[in-house]
């Protein structure tokens, strides 16, 4: 199914074997024994077939049908890159809550001075950007 689906995947892109081949640096005899099924390209190979034609390396390999594409879409990127920030922010919290009274007023000092450093400077983000849950539990 690879030989199949490398030749469809080449015509759509109006490539001939030898632009592929020049692509990934490999001859065009290569790509022709691809399209014939009498070798297979490495993985190296096939991560890059998977860039050049945005579509998963189980769909060039013929196991899948679902031609979508590997790179996550933006709402996606977006969703992980919120969930990445809410783990940096929880472990922060979790750290200053385990600080000592003295520890809390110092990042809390550094925090009001930078909160209105940027207020002057008008750089600060509007606080409608956010959504914050917070529970604490004190087990003492």
């Amino acid at each position: 199914m690879l030989a199949e689906r490398l030749k469809q995947l080449r015509a759509e892109k109006g490539m001939t074997q030898v632009q592929l081949a020049q692509m990934l640096d490999v001859s065009k005899g290569t790509v022709a024994m691809w399209e014939t099924s009498k070798r297979k390209p490495s993985f190296e190979i096939l991560s890059r077939l998977s860039d050049i034609f945005d579509r998963r390396m189980d769909y060039i390999l013929g196991y899948s049908d679902d031609a979508s594409s590997p790179q996550p879409p933006e709402e996606e990127l977006d969703q992980l890159g919120c969930w990445a920030a809410e783990d940096s922010m929880h472990e922060t919290i979790m750290q200053y809550l385990r600080l000592d009274e003295y520890g809390k007023q110092a990042v809390e000092a550094i925090i009001l001075a930078e909160f209105e450093r940027c207020k002057a400077q008008e750089s600060l983000f509007p606080a409608s950007n956010f959504k914050l849950n917070l529970r604490i539990r004190n087990n003492n």
